[in-house]
């Protein structure tokens, strides 16, 4: 709070003042008191004015710069009464009692939001792994009874199974304290890992892997890596290549240098397929959008990229995507140096 404005709030109590020191000066010269004498008790009452004016000032300016300081530095703002003390003035007091209470009933806002929150996960998670009985079921009935009508249960069967577990990693992208570990990976593992999980989406999208160098290791959940490659794989599937029906993926590992003395791994995972259209590029990753592409080739959700993006930023991974329509689709994940290199 500036002085300037402190004064305007305060221009009725000062007039007051002004005109009382002013009626005192005429009482004063009406009882005879020499006029220096009138000067100098009124210079002394307004200098003591002024004082009193500006002391009040400060005091209520720490208040509030304080508050100010510290939303400004808190993250979580409706925290500010835990870190500013309650002050000493009664206005002061009626604004820190009415914030306080307005971070308190914020506070029990997000305490049961985070709760709702939970349990949905928890119902979410439950449901996963309730509904994977029914699928197994299913599944084996399907074996049982070989013929080109199970092939295409089973053929849903796998996008069923897809996504729920969508879903599953939708649910757990919310919290990193729920089946998340970073550690020393093998790019080779899981990336088989991926294809071991999507081979019958390729089989039966007649897109062959084609596997490159995958022997550099980095540092990721491998699980959540593994269905990060899982939903690339899936899409190099959707959209492959209509002019043959058949198709591949190539899938290699490289180091590069990104500064003086840094180094990164990318993992390349490029298709032949369909490609995306240059004004769907830049939004593929954005949760909910399905393109030219989802709506022409494929049911689409659009949720896979969206998930990979979460999972990517999540484990300190960057991930982007180039494309050329007619030509291809190429996914690149950059996995950063977490330990220095001899």
């Amino acid at each position: 709070m500036g002085f300037g404005t402190y004064v305007a709030d305060r221009l009725v109590p000062l007039a007051a003042g002004a005109v009382a020191l002013a009626f005192s000066a005429l009482v004063m010269s009406v009882y005879g008191l020499e006029p220096a004498a009138v000067g100098f008790v009124c210079a002394v009452l307004a200098l003591a004015s002024v004082a009193a004016l500006v002391l009040d000032w400060l005091h209520r300016r720490s208040f509030y710069r304080r508050i100010a300081d510290a939303l400004d530095a808190l993250d979580e703002p409706y925290l500010v009464t835990e870190l500013v003390d309650r002050p000493g003035f009664p206005e002061g007091e009626l604004f820190f009692d009415a914030l306080d209470r307005e971070s308190k009933a914020m506070r029990d806002r997000i305490a049961a939001a985070r709760r709702s929150r939970r349990e949905y996960r928890e119902y979410v998670e439950t449901w996963v792994h309730e509904i994977k009985t029914p699928i197994a079921a299913a599944r084996l009935v399907v074996r049982n009874n070989p013929s080109p009508a199970m092939d295409s249960v089973d053929a849903e069967l796998d996008e069923i199974e897809g996504y729920v577990e969508q879903a599953l990693y939708y649910s757990r992208g919310t919290s990193l304290d729920r089946d998340f570990q970073i550690r020393e990976v093998v790019l080779g593992d899981v990336v088989r890992d991926a294809l071991r999980h999507k081979a019958r989406t390729l089989i039966g999208a007649r897109v062959a892997p084609v596997l490159g160098e995958l022997s550099l290791t980095v540092h990721a959940d491998p699980k959540w890596l593994s269905f990060v490659i899982g939903q690339v794989l899936v899409n190099a599937a959707k959209y492959r290549s209509e002019k043959d029906g058949r198709g591949s993926v190539r899938i290699w590992a490289e180091r590069h240098e990104t500064g003086m003395d840094a180094w990164a791994t990318r993992l390349v995972i490029a298709d032949d397929g369909v490609g995306i259209p240059a004004s769907d590029v830049g939004r593929v990753f954005d949760k909910g959008f399905t393109g030219e592409n989802g709506r022409r080739f494929a049911r689409s959700t659009g949720m896979g990229l969206y998930l990979v993006r979460e999972l990517c930023r999540k484990m300190g991974v960057e991930v982007w995507l180039e494309s050329e329509e007619g030509v291809g689709t190429t996914v690149c994940l950059g996995f950063p140096d977490m330990v220095e290199r001899a």
